[in-house]
């Protein structure tokens, strides 16, 4: 954030419960696009999910509203430029800056930049997660390594406006460590500096942050791991919503499973995943006098499955069961949101999942039947006409649809385009079969499909999704069509067949 901490007063906790946000944006380098206000729903999986859109007027300004709980992380996205920035009640007047020009905007949203906020309180959330980030940051920097003093200058030139902090690092995968010139006892000391210099603040919230940051900074190789539990984890609240303390609570159990039980007891291990034995993974875990606590041990082993789901000898089906089941029948709320999170990672938009419904437009401006869509074969490519590789899957697609035409509904879904440039642009290009369409909303429907980058191609088989990720119309596309016609062919040919009267003798 660009605006520090000038002075330090008591301040009561902002927190409010089921409370309006009102987020003013000015961004002129945007007039025309849409943007989206998400939320994180957990800091664990941070999927997100849209509080507010709107597009940004002609003279640059969009006003968003949003009901809040509490303290949220949030995402500001406007056209394919994100920021991140925290919640609460009340009013936040901000500027968007121009995307970075020498990044390249994707579909993904890759590009991201810091807001400016206007007239921002200094006891604010954003000033002081932006303020305490920046400290952190600071003493981590590999030339403060060897300088005693070198921390706290850092802090006073940041101060003193000399130097702007960074931006929130919350949603980078900081990996602090003690290194082996840097002794516990200096950390000690510039956790004694924070600690005065924040002591003004009364934000319980805030106040945790800060704690967990300075807990960060203790891990390493010569980290005494039964000292940080005893005064970092034992007998302390799991607190979802505090970033630094989710950065420690993973990075202090990060392959816990792996580390413990399963080098331990490997075959009952893997036996209970795959039966998805949620009860009996977590006595395993539970034998290791640090996961006790069952709230504890229950989220080390989601969030150990959940970040191993690729590793070999682990059940990937069982992974699912097991998170199933603590989503199912947790008795901690926080844990069934998570693990309905990770599921939805890792299986939206992959192959025998349902492709969410979207509404369309067609060039004519009629609604698209998506009933259609979910009937026999449909062959879905999301494309940016005009882009030469989107231009060549445009082709290639042509052809497939004269060929597969009567067989397998194609369509052609066009982004970046108003109804009224499509319907220009099919007029100019009307020797392209198939059935041309733009989404109502483009960015809900990258988000609910998943959508990174175009051309992207999705085959469904009666709604569900075959291949994923799906060959592209160039690529391969046309050995499963025709995969797709023998089969037919065959089908046909055993209805006939079934149908002859039966032979004479």
């Amino acid at each position: 954030m660009r605006r520090l901490i000038t002075g330090l007063v008591l301040l009561g906790t902002l927190t409010l419960d089921g409370a309006t946000v009102d987020l003013q944006v000015e961004a002129p380098s945007y007039i025309g696009q849409q943007a989206t206000l998400y939320r994180y729903l957990d800091l664990f999986t941070r999927r997100l999910a849209p509080l507010a859109r709107g597009v940004v007027d002609h003279q640059g300004g969009i006003h968003l509203q949003a009901e809040v709980n509490g303290t949220e992380k949030a995402l500001l996205l406007v056209g394919s430029t994100g920021a991140d920035l925290w919640l609460r009640h009340g009013t936040y007047h901000v500027q968007m800056p121009a995307p970075p020009a020498d990044q390249v905007q994707t579909l993904a949203a890759t590009a991201r930049v810091e807001l400016t906020f206007l007239d921002l309180d200094h006891l604010d959330v954003n000033a002081l997660v932006g303020d305490l980030n920046a400290r952190l940051d600071a003493f981590l920097a590999a030339d403060l390594a060897t300088d005693d003093r070198a921390g706290m200058m850092a802090v006073d030139r940041l101060r003193s406006g000399m130097e702007a902090p960074v931006a929130d690092t919350a949603r980078s995968t900081r990996r602090p460590y003690v290194s082996p010139v840097w002794g516990e006892a200096r950390v000690d000391s510039f956790a004694a500096k924070l600690e005065k210099f924040y002591q003004g603040v009364d934000d319980t919230w805030f106040r945790h942050d800060a704690e967990y940051g300075i807990a960060g900074l203790y891990l390493g190789p010569k980290a005494n791991e039964r000292k940080l539990f005893d005064r970092f984890l034992k007998g302390k609240p799991v607190l979802y919503d505090v970033p630094e303390y989710v950065r420690f609570f993973s990075a202090f159990h990060e392959n816990f499973l792996l580390r413990t039980s399963f080098r331990s007891h490997t075959e009952t291990l893997q036996r209970n995943l795959r039966e998805g034995r949620t009860d009996s993974l977590k006595a395993l875990l539970a034998q290791n006098d640090f996961l006790r606590d069952d709230r504890i041990n229950e989220l080390v082993l989601i969030t150990n499955l959940y970040v191993n789901h690729a590793h070999p000898d682990l059940d990937k089906n069982g992974i699912l069961k097991v998170l199933a089941d603590v989503r199912d029948r947790s008795i901690y709320p926080e844990h069934r949101q998570i693990a309905a999170n990770m599921i939805w990672d890792l299986t939206a938009g992959g192959k025998g999942q349902r492709l969410p419904t979207a509404e369309l437009t067609d060039d004519r401006g009629v609604p698209v039947d998506w009933n259609k869509l979910q009937q026999g074969y449909s062959c879905i490519l999301v494309t940016k006409p005009g882009n030469p590789y989107n231009d060549k899957e445009i082709m290639a697609m042509d052809k497939l649809v004269r060929e597969y035409g009567d067989l397998v509904r194609f369509q052609y879904v066009v982004l970046d385009r108003s109804a009224e440039e499509l319907a220009d642009w099919r007029k100019a290009n009307a020797q392209y079969a198939g059935n041309w369409c733009r989404p109502n909303d483009q960015r809900e429907l990258l988000d609910q499909w998943r959508t990174r980058s175009a051309p992207a191609l999705y085959v469904l088989h009666d709604g569900i999704l075959e291949t994923q990720p799906g060959l592209l119309p160039s690529q391969g596309l046309a050995a499963i069509l025709h995969k797709v016609r023998t089969a037919a062919e065959r089908d046909r040919q055993l209805k006939r067949d079934r149908g002859l009267p039966p032979p004479r003798r």
